[in-house]
């Protein structure tokens, strides 16, 4: 199954639909990508950013 798919897409005549594909692939996973992250609301941001921070203060505190 793998070889057609490489044998007809290798082709001349069908390099378009290949760079089409792919293309509409490409532009899938950037839409989820960008739905994905303006779905989150602020304060999931603002606490994810703080786990840096934490873990810093964390590490002190087992040094002292």
């Amino acid at each position: 199954m793998i070889s057609f798919f490489k044998q007809y897409f290798t082709g001349e005549k069908n390099i378009g639909v290949f760079q089409s594909v792919m293309l509409i692939l490409f532009l899938l996973a950037f839409f989820l990508v960008i739905f994905f992250v303006f779905s989150k609301s602020k304060k999931y941001y603002n606490k994810i950013s703080l786990i840096p921070l934490e873990l810093e203060l964390e590490e002190e505190k087992e040094r002292v």
